[in-house]
């Protein structure tokens, strides 16, 4: 007959071994799906947030940090920039750096932040914020969306000081497809910055970098030396100086109205097809502006420097100093068109500046006549 066996001590401690690694690691699944829960439960509240300032800014050209501005329905009321909505902590920023909606709750190692469309740095992105030295917080940025890490919890960077701060990628729970690109910090040799979105990538370029406008007003304002800003959509890489550098509108008249506004100094502005490309700008020292489009190039300043009029219209409207050359390459270009009681097509030239091509206006100085002794200008004839 058989005898009857109990368990050895060393059997026991190893039934209890296993039982005790099994529950932990349930626990850590428990709470990694309970946290990315709490976490998705940010989203509805911050988006709807986000969505009623962008609608607060078109209808009153600026963001607000009100949230009484905005139209929400709670049981308490809202008042101020931060409220606790039903159950959600969040807060409306609006800085010169930042303009957002900041989600989270009480005693949450998290921080939801979605970065409004007009925002300076990371418009139009989604963060995750992970408190530092939390590593299931930062397990949910990091692998559970998928995110990409931005900046470190000290290095200045971070919207929350000792937070790790991460990029989220992808298109599923309401995440915008959005990829990630350089728009904080100076650009440096060779790196490049893509503005997808407005109002992005507005930095310092040096040492042979480059700047891709391919959102509306992306690369405004920049700081170009040794380096180039290449507009791919509308307005892009206005406003901005240029040193020893380059303006261009990417091929295709998507890119109406780039390089507008600028200050070039030994540069050069290429306006492609875009329309309007390269007006209102101010060039000096050598620098170029080569007119393609219709209306490029035009209002525009000229000290020492060459304008080509590639285009009707192109290099029109603007004044000419020292020893500056208009190329009227073809007709209307360098105000050769004056239409009856608008005079804003028409150019001066000052000095020893002066309209060089069979189709300059009759009031230029013409590059190839003479200095006429009497005025110290071209003169009109040869």
């Amino acid at each position: 007959h058989m005898k009857n066996r109990a368990f050895t001590l060393i059997e026991v401690l190893i039934v209890v071994l296993i039982i005790g690694i099994l529950a932990a690691i349930s626990v850590v699944q428990y709470q990694k799906s309970v946290l990315k829960s709490r976490f998705t439960a940010l989203m509805p509240i911050a988006k709807a947030l986000y969505e009623g300032n962008e609608l607060f800014a078109m209808s009153s050209g600026k963001y607000t940090d009100k949230l009484e501005n905005l139209d929400i329905s709670t049981t308490g009321g809202v008042s101020g920039s931060t409220a606790n909505i039903n159950g959600s902590i969040v807060t409306l920023g609006v800085n010169n750096r930042h303009t957002y909606v900041k989600a989270t709750r009480e005693n949450f190692d998290n921080n939801l932040i979605m970065f409004q469309k007009g925002s300076r740095y990371f418009p139009g992105e989604i963060h995750c914020e992970a408190k530092e030295g939390k590593i299931l917080a930062n397990w949910l940025c990091k692998n559970a969306l998928n995110g990409k890490k931005v900046s470190g919890a000290n290095d200045g960077r971070s919207l929350t000081e000792g937070y790790t701060d991460y990029v989220i990628n992808g298109e599923e729970n309401g995440f915008f497809p959005k990829d990630w690109v350089n728009v904080v910090g100076p650009i440096s040799n060779g790196d490049t910055c893509t503005g997808t979105e407005k109002l992005s990538c507005r930095n310092t370029y040096t040492n042979g970098s480059v700047c891709y406008g391919n959102g509306p007003q992306a690369c405004n304002n920049g700081n170009f030396t040794n380096s180039t800003c290449i507009g791919g959509e509308a307005a892009a890489c206005t406003g901005a100086t240029f040193y020893n550098s380059s303006c261009e509108a990417a091929e295709g008249d998507a890119s109406n109205y780039v390089c507008q506004g600028s200050t070039f100094t030994n540069s050069i502005c290429t306006s492609n097809e875009a329309f309007d490309g390269c007006s209102r700008s101010e060039f000096k020292e050598k620098s170029v502006c080569n007119g393609y489009g219709s209306q490029s190039c035009t209002t525009s300043t000229f000290e020492d420097s060459i304008c080509y009029g590639n285009s009707n219209t192109a290099c029109s409207g603007s004044s000419f100093t020292g020893d500056s050359i208009c190329y009227a390459n073809i007709q209307g270009a360098c105000g050769g068109i004056r239409s009856s009681g608008n005079q804003n097509a028409v150019c001066t030239y000052e000095g020893k500046a002066c309209c060089k091509g069979e189709f300059c206006p009759d009031y230029a100085p013409k590059c190839d006549c003479g200095i006429d002794s009497s005025t110290g200008q071209h003169a009109l004839s040869c």
